[in-house]
């Protein structure tokens, strides 16, 4: 009788794996959008993967949107981080006119972030220029140098930041339902006004970008000073 009962039993156990093996459960949903923008890892594109120098902008500006600061407020605090993923997973390089940093072209497209209730949009193309004063101070060593961004050289780290910042500021609206900055395509005037509240407001923190980078390049230079 036992026996009989714990054959029954096994070949319940068995009926009972193969039904879930042909059942599993279900995966969640999950778009492959969710994973790009993941806060975690950062967008996974080339040039945050493999171009060092974009791959250090986007931190910079990451970590001055998840702080508790001024800039940060302006943007709207750490929920802008899933906007400015979404920015720069759509941004490709390319080689345009010297004059240009960061051009965003095309239809927009206006997105509700559901997770955070975030209203923004995205442009249809975004190009960063490798001939411009995000990357050179020059196109050629023997061409004038390029146009400063805001009142910071060329190809540096604080330009590189006021450029991201400068163009996120399009992307993100207001409590009233307008954008940070305006429109400036086609006005070369307006974008250095942009540019400008931009530094006004975000100045202090891109500052300490720069502070930083000369003190590791101070401690790096010290350290090979000293006798072994």
């Amino acid at each position: 009788m036992r026996a009989r009962e714990f054959l029954f039993g096994m070949a319940f156990l068995l009926v009972a794996m193969d039904v879930t093996a042909a059942n599993p459960k279900p995966k969640p949903n999950t778009k492959p959008e969710d994973d790009i923008v993941s806060r975690e890892r950062g967008p996974k594109t080339d040039l945050v993967l493999e171009d060092d120098v974009f791959s250090s902008a986007y931190y910079d500006v990451v970590k001055i949107l998840n702080a508790a600061n001024r800039c940060s407020e302006f943007f709207g605090g750490p929920t802008t981080i899933n906007i400015f993923d979404r920015m720069v997973a759509q941004t490709q390089k390319n080689y345009l006119s010297a004059d240009i940093g960061i051009r965003m072209s095309g239809k927009t497209e206006n997105i509700t972030d559901k997770r955070t209730n975030r209203a923004f949009r995205l442009f249809e193309k975004i190009s960063i220029n490798g001939n411009g004063p995000f990357y050179r101070g020059r196109l050629f060593s023997f061409a004038p140098s390029a146009k400063g961004v805001g009142s910071y050289k060329p190809a540096t780290r604080e330009a590189r930041a006021l450029m991201l910042l400068h163009e996120l500021g399009h992307l993100v609206t207001t409590d009233d339902g307008k954008w940070l900055l305006p429109n400036d395509g086609s006005d070369e005037g307006l974008s250095r006004r942009n540019s400008t509240k931009i530094e006004t407001i975000c100045g202090k923190e891109i500052a300490a970008l720069g502070a930083a980078e000369g003190k590791t390049e101070v401690t790096a230079s010290a350290g090979k000073a000293k006798p072994d």
